[in-house]
């Protein structure tokens, strides 16, 4: 989603091995927390699209 509304996504902030919010579906129960450590944590305000072109070729292939 190259453009959103980034309070409609996610109004609880900025969140880090967790989602606070809803489910998705009743079907999913429970919070699973991320358990490890995170070691690095970058945020990126440039505005720029990052563009990982290999990615985006599995995508493409895979809907093949």
């Amino acid at each position: 989603m190259p453009v959103t509304t980034p309070i409609a996504i996610n109004p609880g902030g900025m969140a880090c091995g967790a989602n606070p919010g809803s489910a998705v579906t009743p079907d999913y129960r429970g919070q699973f927390p991320f358990t490890g450590t995170l070691h690095s944590v970058t945020v990126d305000l440039s505005g720029d699209l990052i563009v990982d072109a290999e990615s985006e070729m599995r995508m493409h292939m895979a809907r093949q």
